[in-house]
């Protein structure tokens, strides 16, 4: 089996993208399946393409535009005529080779929470007319692998046709060292710095409501918002801006924080909350990041999006004791083993291997 990851860009501006396409082409490399990646790059991928490991890596420098359209590599998919190409992002030249893939090749979308909504909701008068070109006849005849139930609702609320070739399955997480620094404390933001995740009202509601603990936001963005984030934090005694983190220092982060936060609007499902909590990060989240099995296990507490609860959430932070702490914390990195990459990339296989099947006369 022959298997196509394309995502329209493969460096760290792909945000969740960058971690969890990577995770489970690596994985699925690592259960002995043919695997090449496929996508465009922008300044700084020398730096950035190590997450990829030693996959075959098929790559086109990015415009401007970051649309991410190339002949070039149109014409690289057709010769590799692979069994399984698997888009993951819609709304980009994904679409465009998902439509015109070799007419022997079966294809696998991931929306990765791009049907979602909120998203829906921006630039209708560019999505609409883009869905009729690309992305509706591409569905038409493709798989769509959705990361939560609530994705899985929304692709057949979008189109309805899909009902039967949906199938769900989350992103996964590399498992974390079982040794980790005892002594935690504070709360952490890691991830992209974008409007959608509320990174500067969460600031906001941070400096007026807290007494005591310390709030680390970590991350990277459009050059504009990661500015404001940054002017936002500078001078202020229990907000501070670390800037973009990665490897050694994004896992020092994660393990040095008691409480990891993503106030988000809208979510696939995200990586940095699998990750955190696999660091045995206590995880606050809004209901759009789709985790309910977090909520099930009590390892996680909710938080509204319009940050009404916020005030008594902070104090329930701030006055949570060690013994509930270290009880969560457990229950946080016990709630994480589903996700682990190998049997996440297993289930994804057994996916291409039915579709595949079912395909054959």
């Amino acid at each position: 089996m022959r298997i196509v990851h394309y995502s329209t860009r493969l460096g760290r501006s792909a945000g969740g993208l960058y971690h969890s396409v990577s995770g489970l082409a690596r994985a699925m490399a690592d259960l002995g399946a043919e695997v090449i990646v496929a996508g465009g790059h922008e300044n700084g991928f020398a730096d950035e393409k190590h997450v990829w490991g030693k996959l075959p890596l098929l790559t086109h420098r990015l415009g401007r535009s970051r649309y991410g359209f190339s002949l070039a590599m149109q014409a690289e998919i057709a010769r590799l005529r692979p069994d399984i190409l698997h888009i993951h992002g819609i709304w980009s030249a994904g679409s465009f080779h998902g439509r015109l893939a070799p007419r022997q090749t079966k294809v696998v979308v991931s929306p990765r929470g791009m049907l979602d909504p909120w998203i829906l909701a921006r630039k209708p008068w560019l999505k609409r007319p883009h869905a009729a070109l690309f992305e509706r006849p591409m569905l038409h005849h493709a798989h769509l692998h959705a990361l939560s139930e609530h994705e899985a609702a929304a692709a057949r609320d979008y189109m309805p046709a899909l009902a039967s070739r949906i199938f769900t399955l989350a992103n996964g997480v590399e498992p974390a060292p079982t040794s980790e620094p005892k002594n935690r404390g504070g709360a952490l933001y890691l991830g992209r710095l974008h409007e959608k995740k509320q990174v500067l009202p969460l600031i906001e509601a941070w400096e007026r409501h807290s007494r005591k603990m310390v709030l680390t936001i970590a991350g990277w963005g459009e050059p504009e918002y990661e500015g404001a984030v940054a002017a936002r934090c500078k001078g202020q005694k229990r907000v501070r801006f670390v800037g973009a983190l990665g490897g050694e220092g994004k896992a020092r982060a994660f393990s040095g924080a008691s409480f990891f936060i993503l106030p988000s609007l809208s979510e696939g499902l995200p990586m940095a909350a699998l990750e955190a909590i696999s660091h045995g990060c206590i995880p606050i989240l809004t209901e759009a990041c789709h985790l309910p099995q977090l909520f099930a296990a009590d390892a996680a507490l909710g938080m509204e999006p319009d940050f009404s609860d916020f005030p008594a959430l902070l104090a329930q932070m701030e006055g949570m004791g060690e013994v509930e702490k270290s009880a969560r914390s457990d229950r946080a990195r016990q709630a994480a083993r589903p996700f682990f990459w190998p049997d996440i990339a297993r289930s994804m296989l057994d996916h291409y291997a039915r579709i595949l099947d079912e395909a054959r006369p």
